[in-house]
């Protein structure tokens, strides 16, 4: 799937929820603001799956996207950590 570069907020949820459901995501999903504050604080760009923890540490930082984009990684991942 590819999108337009949204411009306003109901614009990037309405794509959140499209790729949640392209995904199979069954998982919370956080949405960055219009300025992109998250993106520039994790250097995120294009895309990437970030776990933080309570306090708010970085405790699992996936590959780039769109080649490094791998959810199954990061569900091995939470199934480790959460254990």
């Amino acid at each position: 799937m590819e999108f337009a570069q949204t411009r306003t907020m109901d614009e990037r949820q309405t794509v959140a929820s499209a790729c949640a459901v392209g995904l199979r995501l069954d998982m919370p999903i956080l949405i960055d603001t219009i300025e992109n504050a998250a993106d520039l604080a994790f250097n995120a760009w294009p895309e990437r799956l970030f776990v933080l923890s309570v306090d708010g540490t970085v405790v699992y930082k996936g590959g780039k996207g769109p080649y490094g984009f791998a959810p199954e990684e990061l569900e091995a991942f939470l199934s480790d950590y959460l254990d």
